[in-house]
């Protein structure tokens, strides 16, 4: 997920490892940095959830230095685990009611909140990897986090992911010490091959045509390149038809498609600023996480809608299941409705209902 969230204090101390005498060290970027993602980011409104480099070779003593840029983390797992959920389950949801009163289905099902496991930041530290336990970044929740170093006293292959973006995976080839391995300098060609090749993905999913009655939120690759826009921006149908918002099925990203009262990013204390707002909270308001409908509704939309136009796909996924990957909704009212994701609030589309 491309947003910001505040500062948070870290909940755990770590020791630092002591640094090996005479041991080089590697550079990894989460995300591509400013000057990679100028063309991506400002000019094609798209951003690439990988590492840069993706696969880093080192040898047995050598470290590797994870430099945060956008919001990612570093995942380690003890060997044999697997990558940790940004979201875990919470209290029962009470005392939901919408605009006009009546309580939501929802009433009842469990909150969600961020894993306390990615609350407790490791940036700014020197740790050790082995296998044996786990090393995790935690999330970049402060402000400019500093870097993360990561030695690596064995041989071997060690995977790595990012718990936001699910399928963002990186790879540590540690070899022995007196192995020859690739220079800074190839290092650095690569990183220029692949973000050349994250610019070229981009431009081509900007293209994506969507099928008829059909917005696709956003698009993406199976790569991690993403398009953060809703496609069409603007969709035109006939009174009584069904829309399907969709998730583009390799995407890394989570996107909602919300309608309802108030724009996030010029009206914050809207009710869809507010919802919007709610997953920069420890725990998201379940109205933005759940869809407004129960399973297996079919609504009719209008601006009367949940008592103020609100219909809400809810966290959409396209990776893991639970979420769904889509939410339809048939149009009841003729007219000009605007719909968002409350996830990335910038991207925002237009239903216009002859």
């Amino acid at each position: 997920m491309r947003i910001r969230f505040p500062v948070v204090l870290s909940l755990a101390v770590v020791l630092a490892a002591p640094a090996a005498a005479g041991a080089a060290t590697k550079t990894v970027t989460m995300g591509a940095t400013p000057k990679q993602g100028k063309v991506l980011q400002r000019q094609l409104s798209s951003d690439a959830n990988q590492f840069f480099r993706s696969t880093v070779t080192i040898n047995a003593g050598d470290a590797v230095r994870f430099i945060p840029f956008g919001f990612h983390n570093v995942d380690f797992p003890k060997r044999g685990g697997d990558a940790q959920p940004l979201f875990v389950p919470g209290a029962p949801a009470s005392g939901q009611l919408d605009a006009a009163g009546a309580p939501f289905w929802f009433n009842g099902q469990p909150t969600f909140g961020f894993n306390p496991v990615l609350l407790q930041s490791n940036f700014g530290k020197t740790l050790r990897y082995t296998g044996a336990k786990a090393v995790n970044s935690g999330l970049p929740l402060a402000n400019k986090p500093k870097p993360m170093k990561v030695r690596f006293p064995r041989r071997g292959t060690f995977n790595y992911f990012c718990d936001v973006h699910p399928g963002m995976k990186g790879k540590v080839r540690v070899k022995r010490r007196s192995a020859a391995i690739p220079s800074r300098r190839a290092d650095a060609r690569a990183v220029a091959r692949q973000v050349a090749k994250a610019v070229k993905a981009a431009k081509r999913l900007r293209k994506t045509d969507a099928p008829d009655n059909t917005v696709l939120l956003g698009a993406a690759n199976r790569n991690g390149v993403e398009f953060f826009g809703m496609l069409p921006e603007t969709l035109t149908v006939p009174l009584g038809t069904t829309v399907d918002f969709r998730m583009s099925q390799p995407s890394f990203e989570a996107h909602t498609a919300t309608f309802g009262p108030g724009d996030p990013l010029k009206e914050p204390n809207s009710y869809l600023g507010q919802l919007a707002a709610s997953f920069e909270s420890p725990t998201v308001d379940p109205r933005a996480t759940y869809p407004s409908e129960p399973p297996g509704t079919l609504a009719s939309y209008s601006s009367t809608l949940h008592g103020n136009g609100f219909w809400n796909t809810g966290v959409l996924d396209a990776v893991q299941s639970p979420p769904p990957p889509s939410g339809s909704v048939t149009f009841g009212q003729a007219g000009s409705f605007t719909f968002i994701c409350l996830i990335h609030p910038f991207m925002k589309g237009t239903v216009i209902v002859q």
